[in-house]
Parts: C-alpha cells; sequence; structure tokens
C-alpha cells in the first residue's frame, strides 16, 4: 500500500503543472498547422474549424490569466473595442429613427416599406448592420486572430521562439510547394485543384497575392534570426583571435544554423519571386532594405560585425535589389485585370464611405453594399473585396472603425520606439524586431489587397503582432553592475604558514 507522502507522487505534481503551462502553446501549434492547409481558412467548414479553435485560446488564456504578463491598458481597450465593436452594431433601433437618421439607409427603407408593408416595417426593429447575420460572421472570424494575440502575449520568450521557427517552417513549406507548382506547370496535381493563377506559385492558398503575403511577413523573421547567428562568430572571432577562429566557428553548430537560416530566407525569397505578385515582389525589397537598415546600424553596426561584414551584407542585399528590380519591371508590364479594377473599386468604395459615413453599412456587409456603387463600366465581374482593407473597413465600420485604425496604428509605432530603444543582444530581440518589420510590410500590402481578411494570414499577423508587443526582458540591477565592472579587484592568497618544527634545518648542527 503506498502512503499518501510517498516522494515518487508528489514529483509528479510539478509535471503537471508544466503540461498546463505548456497546453496554450501547443494548441497554438496545432491552430498554425491547420490554419493554412484548406484554402488558408478560406472556407465554411475551415473557418468553423479556426473559430472553435479561437474560442478554445480564448478560454485558456482566461483561465491563466492570474500570473500572466499583464496587458497594457491601451491593448486591453484596443482588443475589446475589435471584439465589442461588431456586437453594438447588432442592437437593435427603432425603425423610424433607423430609416431617417442613420446615413444610408433611405435606399433600404423605401426598398423594405415596398415589399413588406408600412405597417410591417414599423413593426420591427433592426441593427445599425444592414445584415446581421453577415455581422454576427464576422465577429465569430475575430475569435482566431484575438486568441492567437493574446496567449502570444502570455507565452514566455522561449516558447515563442519555438512557435516562430514553427512558423518559418510552414512558410518554407508553402514556398517549396509554390516552387513546385510553378516548375510542375498549371495542370499538376501540386495544384491541389486550384484552378486560379495557374501560372503562378499559390502553396495552398487560392491567391498568389495571399501567399505573397504569408512570405512577407517570414522573410524580415529568418533574417533576423541569420543576423543574430552570424553575430555570435563574429563576437567570439573579435575577442578570441581573428580570421581563424572565426573559420573554426562557421564549422560549428552556429555555423551550420547560419546556413540553415541564410537557406530559409533564399527559399522564400524565390517563392515570392515566383508567385509574381507585383506587391510581394516590391514588398521583398522594401524588406530587404529594412532588414539591412535595421540590423547593420541599430543592433551593432562595425562594432558586432565588423567593416568588411557590414559591407558584405550591404553588397548581399544590393545585389539582391538589382536582381529583384527587373524582375518585378517584366511583371508590372504583364496584363492584370484587376490593375485598373482596383482604382474603380476604390473610387466606388470611397463614395459608398460617404454615404454610410459616420456609423457604416455595418460588418461583412461590404458585398452586398457595394453593388449600389459599382462602376457600370466595371467588367471584374462580383467584387466581394474592396481590394484594400483600410476602404472597406471604413465602409463598413464607419467612424468608430477609424479610431481602432489610427489608434491601432499609433500603438503600433510607439511600440516600435520602445523596442528601437533597447539594448539587447538576445536572440528573441532580433525576432522582435523582425516581427515589427514583416507587420509593417503586411499592413502596406493590404492597401492593394485584402490579406487581413484571409483566416490564415490574419492568425500569423496577430501572431507577430503578439511576439513585437511582448515586453522586453529588463537586466536586474546585479546583472547591470557585473556587467558595467566585470573585472573585479584580485585578492592574492595568504602564504602558507611555516610550522615552528619546520623552521629549522635538523641536519646543521
Amino acid at each position: 500500500m503506498v502512503k499518501k507522502n510517498n516522494p515518487a507522487i508528489k514529483s509528479n505534481y510539478p509535471v503537471s503543472a508544466m503540461d498546463e503551462k505548456q497546453s496554450p502553446g501547443i494548441i497554438l501549434a496545432v491552430v498554425f498547422l491547420f490554419a493554412p492547409l484548406f484554402w488558408a481558412g478560406n472556407g465554411p467548414l475551415p473557418l468553423i474549424a479556426l473559430e472553435l479553435a479561437g474560442l478554445v485560446l480564448l478560454a485558456l488564456w482566461w483561465a491563466h490569466s492570474q500570473g500572466q504578463k499583464k496587458l497594457s491598458i491601451a491593448e486591453n481597450v484596443l482588443v475589446g473595442g475589435i471584439l465589442l465593436f461588431p456586437l453594438f452594431q447588432l442592437i437593435p433601433l427603432p425603425p423610424v429613427f433607423w430609416a431617417e437618421s442613420l446615413p444610408g439607409r433611405a435606399f433600404y427603407a423605401e426598398a423594405l416599406r415596398e415589399a413588406l408593408g408600412e405597417r410591417s416595417f414599423s413593426e420591427a426593429w433592426r441593427p445599425v448592420a444592414l445584415i446581421p447575420r453577415h455581422a454576427e460572421a464576422a465577429w465569430l472570424a475575430l475569435l482566431p486572430p484575438v486568441g492567437v494575440f493574446l496567449v502570444a502575449r502570455s507565452l514566455s520568450h522561449q516558447q515563442l521562439q519555438r512557435l516562430v521557427y514553427l512558423f518559418l517552417g510552414i512558410a518554407v513549406f508553402q514556398a517549396v510547394l509554390g516552387l513546385i507548382q510553378f516548375g510542375a506547370g498549371s495542370e499538376s496535381v501540386f495544384r491541389l485543384g486550384n484552378e486560379h493563377y495557374r501560372n503562378s506559385a499559390v502553396g495552398t492558398y487560392v491567391n498568389r497575392n495571399h501567399l505573397a503575403g504569408l512570405l512577407e511577413m517570414a522573410l524580415p523573421v529568418v533574417l533576423a534570426l541569420l543576423i543574430a547567428t552570424v553575430g555570435q562568430p563574429f563576437e567570439l572571432s573579435h575577442r578570441r583571435g581573428g580570421w581563424r577562429q572565426r573559420l573554426l566557428t562557421w564549422g560549428s553548430r552556429q555555423g551550420s544554423r547560419s546556413m540553415l537560416y541564410a537557406g530559409m530566407a533564399l527559399v522564400i525569397l524565390l517563392g515570392m519571386v515566383f508567385t509574381r505578385s507585383r506587391a510581394g515582389i516590391l514588398l521583398a525589397m522594401v524588406g530587404l532594405f529594412l532588414s539591412f537598415w535595421v540590423f547593420a546600424w541599430k543592433l551593432g553596426g562595425r562594432k558586432v560585425y565588423g567593416t568588411v561584414g557590414v559591407l558584405t551584407f550591404a553588397g548581399a542585399v544590393l545585389a539582391l535589389e538589382i536582381g529583384l528590380a527587373p524582375i518585378f519591371k517584366r511583371f508590372a508590364a504583364l496584363d492584370d485585370p484587376m490593375q485598373e479594377g482596383r482604382w474603380a473599386i476604390f473610387a466606388g468604395t470611397l463614395r459608398a464611405i460617404g454615404e454610410f459615413f459616420p456609423f457604416g453599412s455595418g460588418s461583412g456587409s461590404f458585398a452586398e453594399v457595394f453593388q449600389r456603387f459599382q462602376p457600370v463600366d466595371f467588367l471584374g465581374g462580383f467584387v466581394h473585396r474592396a481590394h484594400n482593407d483600410y476602404l472597406e473597413w471604413l465602409l463598413v465600420g464607419g467612424l468608430p472603425a477609424a479610431v481602432l485604425i489610427v489608434a491601432t496604428l499609433l500603438l503600433y509605432f510607439r511600440q516600435w520606439i520602445k523596442v528601437w530603444r533597447g539594448k539587447q543582444a538576445s536572440k528573441f530581440y532580433f525576432i522582435q524586431i523582425g516581427a515589427g518589420v514583416g507587420l509593417f510590410l503586411l499592413l502596406l500590402h493590404t492597401l492593394v489587397d485584402f490579406n487581413l481578411h484571409i483566416p490564415a494570414n490574419g492568425i500569423f499577423f496577430a501572431f507577430l503582432l503578439g511576439v513585437f508587443f511582448h515586453p522586453l526582458k529588463v537586466p536586474r540591477r546585479s546583472q547591470q553592475k557585473k556587467q558595467i565592472s566585470p573585472i573585479t579587484k584580485y585578492n592574492p592568497p595568504e602564504p602558507r604558514k611555516i610550522p615552528p618544527e619546520n623552521r629549522t634545518n635538523p641536519f646543521v648542527h
């Protein structure tokens, strides 16, 4: 019979506690693996699965909220505003107020009166959202990225770093699959039944621009790991013997990691090129330039990498920029049916914003509302997205959406100031800066596309946002003192005393 105070039983308790702490990270990893598999979550069943996973993540975050890293007041306000705003649009309003006081509703009120009759119209209260079920669906679609962000903010640096490796592995897999698709032809089985963009790399995505969105988020992060890994051998060689030590270090495990990260960066860059997405290729060039500028000068410059290292990295970036420029020009010359159509969509969206401002038409209502404002000569077919997420949010959300957009961008740039002032040399600090650059690239890309409406890209964007906003490690004062004064005073040991009986020579008489 085993006693209750058996130490073997007590030793199991820390293991279960550790498993409980690891469970949010494990579920987050499962979400990462599942999100891009089925058309990047852009379908009813995959989206439902992701929404259920989002609920699980929110529940885990709430259950483990005690003792976690707290969100700032600004983060709490923004997350709460993003989650509550679609629900506020579902609050019923009196029919007369709805028809006469809310901009843009008179057209629909007249149609409802003709279809239902004045009596039926006057008896039914209606929410701000023109299509309530679409607003509900839009709110449910917010659960996965919000859950991912909150859980990412609560994890440790080590857990986040492992998830970053998984994220980069997914990006490399998508890039390799895209390269195979491009080389195998338009009828290849590797296209997985995708009938769109047959001459481009798409991975498991439907749209090549959305694959480019994933890869442009991953490129600065893998470059950050590359520079962080390369910087350590250079720093060691500077202290321990110069070029000979440097060559020996390159043959070690650290050098192997550097080569691995360099290969991953090259594969991701090639994947972006063969998506033939002009915005993706242009942003790849921007990402290379920003990564060089940030990592070469902010994170050490000559002190860490030496003049030769900085010049070598600058030359590599310049060569890549020169090589990508003609590719971008070549693809820019190709006919794109959406090139002229985007401007027509933007113009129609701006007219719709003017009619529905400041309350908006309701979350998820863009496709139905835009039909009234679609130009007559537009031959691009049914338009379901504005191809500019900011304009679409302004149309469906009005002034509250504008406030949330501006507040989010201000918080993002304020976090850049915090990260920029940090003076750390840890690998996670490099990852944070790479995540910030990747977020910036997707924020630029969403000016001409709808990447943030794709569930998989929204999830990965939220993850990088959680990494970027993760609190920086503040070294303790004792550690700072050790770094400031590494040389301690040398106290030589006291000489050994000779016993009195041994002080005279017994052989001398």
